[in-house]
């Protein structure tokens, strides 16, 4: 193996694990606490896709509890970068030094990818799909929602649709680590595709064909760019290194 590579013990790998996860927290603390200070226009917001539907609180303390949630959302999606940047440099050890130079270049394209998703799921998912819930509502059956209901299921939709957006980068991280390759996903590429569908089906419960349509594509974009990405990556590292001997 090449010496670019850094050998670490597995107590260096806890240790060094350790200290990522505690800069992490402690800045998603940070900027929790500033988010809760600006939770009434984070709360705001993120009721917007609900539309004119009152929402209640059922227990003394649900008030409370759902202002931290909501607080805690905003620290964790303000401290995206520093918790993208520490993954980096938790995994970096592993890396060659021109794939180090690469990944660490792509940091804002990752935020961007979470970030993105987030906000494609607020402005596209969220709406038709709690507009398609709400439509069951009837004279025997009248919405009364729950606070802390309904932002934990906003804050788990939003932050899992931000993670399925970083689906490039997360398939070249298993391309690196051989748990995939793209000869094997450019072979399945149709069954991916008809995944990627039924997926974003179960994600968005509407019989509108035009929604579906909306939310699959970008997804299909970021499948077809996974495979360019793990396809380079192939062409600039891994042949290279076969040429040069080392595997």
């Amino acid at each position: 193996m090449p010496n670019e590579l850094e050998e670490m013990s597995i107590i260096e790998h806890l240790d060094e694990l350790r200290k990522r996860i505690l800069i992490c927290v402690a800045f998603i603390v940070i900027f929790s606490i500033l988010s809760y200070m600006k939770s009434e226009e984070i709360t705001a917001l993120l009721k917007e896709p609900l539309g004119d539907i009152d929402l209640v609180f059922i227990t003394p303390i649900e008030g409370f509890v759902t202002k931290l949630m909501v607080a805690v959302f905003g620290g964790i999606v303000v401290s995206s970068p520093i918790i993208f940047l520490q993954t980096l440099l938790f995994i970096s050890p592993a890396m060659y030094k021109k794939e180090k130079v690469i990944t660490f270049l792509s940091l804002p394209f990752i935020v961007g990818l979470f970030l993105g998703g987030i906000y494609f799921c607020f402005i596209c998912i969220l709406p038709t799909t709690l507009k398609y819930l709400m439509s069951f509502g009837n004279e025997q059956m009248k919405p009364m929602l729950s606070v802390g209901k309904y932002f934990s299921f906003v804050i788990l939709l939003t932050v899992a649709i931000g993670a399925i957006f970083e689906m490039p980068m997360v398939m070249l991280l298993l391309t690196k680590f051989g748990v995939i390759n793209y000869e094997m996903l450019a072979k399945k590429r149709k069954y991916a595709l008809l995944m990627i569908v039924i997926i974003t089906a179960i994600l968005t419960p509407t019989p509108d064909a035009f929604t579906l349509l909306a939310v699959s594509l970008p997804l299909i974009l970021l499948f077809e760019v996974s495979l360019i990405v793990m396809y380079l990556h192939n062409r600039l590292f891994v042949r290279r290194r076969k040429n040069e001997g080392y595997m």
